[in-house]
Order: structure tokens, then sequence, then C-alpha cells
């Protein structure tokens, strides 16, 4: 046996020693397949928002030595969409709906993750782009909050009150299969009053505020803009029925409470998710999905003229945030 080896050795092993060395050489020549090294932040304006979110990406990136983040105005960007997918592995972040609509036209092979997007309006987005099946390569984190978070915040701050209204215009429409499902096995009724005209709201809501006990604030430019919104806020008041916002800004107009996520929250969720890209090859975005760090405000002038005792904004956020932490 040892004889037949040894003479298989002498005439094969130099022929495979050949083949291993030209299989090495053709690998060290072929297009190398490169890990993330660019990240394109494009901010569809330069207000605070914008760039509050693009600061805290470039200091998350920045502190782990992570891909070079380049930060462009939607004008220059604009400028240099042909490029965009040449010159390495890039991932392209579009802050704000402007650049999200700008992003969304390019090749494809370029993943795009947008952020400041409410989800309705992604949505849409990614059907007029046909890029609603390509999570992969366009993403979103959402602006707005998942139902579930909101209405977990509902049981905790307003403990006695079960029946939430909802005004919804076309684009909260869409929404409303997420809510219901949110809602069941839940104590909470959700009423739904739909719009179709701004002149509509006041009376719509009128009329929903006869068998609600709270209102949840779902974002529809129909219902709440700022033609509405005072309007809106004077006829709960009115009623004694509190608001349930969906920013700092409802709850500093009188809403009594909102859950909501600051652009410095988003832009950590990004800078981390990007860091989890770093390394891989070809880098391909998790799903669309909803902020994972938010806050909790309270207007508690309000609660007071209403006669209605909330607990303070730390010990909600705690309540809402283990209750999340719970969902399977």
């Amino acid at each position: 046996m040892t004889h037949r080896f040894g003479h298989w050795a002498r005439w094969r092993l130099p022929g495979l020693v050949a083949r291993l060395g030209l299989l090495l050489a053709v690998l060290a020549h072929a297009p190398a397949v490169r890990a993330l090294d660019n990240i394109t932040l494009v901010l569809s304006e330069e207000g605070q928002a914008y760039t509050e979110v693009a600061d805290k990406i470039r200091q998350v990136v920045g502190q782990k030595n992570g891909p070079k983040v380049e930060t462009l105005s939607l004008q220059a960007f604009l400028g240099r969409q042909g490029e965009m997918a040449k010159g390495g592995s890039r991932v392209v972040v579009a802050v704000g709906l402007a650049a999200a609509q700008a992003a969304a036209a390019l090749d494809s092979r370029v993943p795009v993750l947008s952020v400041l997007v409410p989800r309705a309006t992604f949505e849409t987005l990614a059907r007029e782009r046909g890029r609603q099946g390509d999570s992969r390569g366009f993403s979103a984190i959402y602006l707005d909050q998942p139902f579930a978070r909101q209405l977990q915040l509902i049981r905790f701050a307003l403990p006695d009150r079960s029946r939430v209204g909802v005004l919804a215009g076309a684009v909260a429409a869409e929404q409303l299969p997420l809510l219901q499902a949110a809602g069941k096995g839940s104590r909470l009724k959700i009423n739904v009053e739909k719009v179709s005209r701004e002149d509509d709201v006041i009376p719509s809501l009128r009329q929903l505020l006869r068998d609600s006990d709270v209102l949840l604030a779902v974002p529809d430019p129909l219902v709440y803009n700022r033609n509405t919104i005072q309007g809106l806020l004077l006829t709960t008041y009115r009623y004694q029925i509190p608001v349930v916002g969906f920013s700092l800004s409802y709850v500093r107009a009188g809403a009594l409470v909102a859950v909501y996520s600051v652009p410095p929250q988003i832009g950590q969720q990004v800078g981390e998710m990007l860091l989890g890209l770093a390394g891989d090859r070809n880098p391909a975005l998790p799903p669309p999905q909803y902020p994972k760090y938010f806050s909790v405000s309270v207007n508690y002038q309000v609660a007071r003229s209403m006669g209605i005792e909330v607990d303070n904004e730390a010990v909600l956020y705690d309540k809402v945030r283990r209750a999340g932490e719970q969902e399977p």
C-alpha cells in the first residue's frame, strides 16, 4: 500500500500543486467583494431635525471607527446620483421625505434606508417605485410609533378610560387594520370616524367624541395640520376628552400625553444599524421597523384642568417600555 501511495504522490501531487497555484492567482486578481465602507446621508433640507439625526449618526458610527460618513444636501445628491453605485460598497440614508423620494430612484443595488418618514408615507413611496418587496435594499425606520406602544400609554396614563376614538383620513385609514390588530385582546375599544374633507374634521370629531373617552391622534395630513389642530384641541377640551398625541409639540399645544421619538433617538438607532452592517459583504438592510428608542411627555396643566391624575413621565415611560419588552 505504501509503495502504491508513494508512486501516486510522485506523479499526481505536482499537478495538484500547480492547479492550486493557478486557482490562487485567479482569486488574487478577481474583483474583491468589499464590506460596507461608505455611508451617504442625504438631508431633505437643513432643518434642525434633519441635522440632529445626521449629527447623531456620525457620532455613533465614529465612536466605533465605522465606515466613512458623507453628508449631502438634496441638491448635491441629485447631481451625484449617477455615481452612487460606484466606488465601493455604499448605503444611502435618506433623511426626510424629499430625500427618500430622490433616493428611491437609485440603482436597486444601492441599499436605501429612509428615516423621519411615517410608515404610511414610506409604504406609498415603495409601491409607487416598485420597491415594496425589496426590504433588503429599500427599508426604513419609521417616524411614527407602533400602535401597541400608543395603546399601552393609554392603558397606563388613563386606566379608567377604554373607548379610544380615532379620526382617519385616507392616509390613516390604510393603517387601521394594524391599529385594530394592536387593540385585539386588550380591554380598549377602538372607535373610528373616517373623514374625506378637511371641512368635515370638526363635525366628525364631535360625532366621534359621543362614543369615546380618549382621542388617539394618528398622523394624517388631512386631519392633523396647521389649519385644524387648534379646533381639534379646543373641541376635545370642551368635551373634557383627553388627547394622546404623536409629538412633543402636540403636548405643548394641549394634548394630555404623547409617545414619540426625537431625532437623536432615531439617529442612534440608525447608527447602531449601520455598525451592524459594517462587517457585511454586500450589506442587506433589515426589514422596515418602528423606533426603538422613545420618550413620553405629559401636559400636567391639561391634566389638572380635566381633573385627571397622571403618573410622572419617568414612571409612564418605564411602564410602557417594560410592557413592550414583554410582548412576543
